[in-house]
């Protein structure tokens, strides 16, 4: 039961380090030409679409 747990855990690791490298060279192949800031979810943006959304 051993082996079948670390190899388990040893295939989970595989996969997501090939994940990663292929996230990595998607990455070179197509840059991203939007800025960094915009990559996380903004708060006020949604707040005001929402508010805009229910006055209609």
């Amino acid at each position: 039961m051993l082996i079948l747990s670390l190899a388990a855990f040893l295939y989970l690791v595989l996969a997501l380090g090939l994940v990663v490298a292929i996230d990595n060279m998607v990455g070179f192949v197509f840059p991203e030409t939007r800025s960094r800031s915009s990559r996380f979810f903004n708060f006020s943006k949604a707040f005001t679409g929402s508010q805009w959304l229910h006055r209609k």
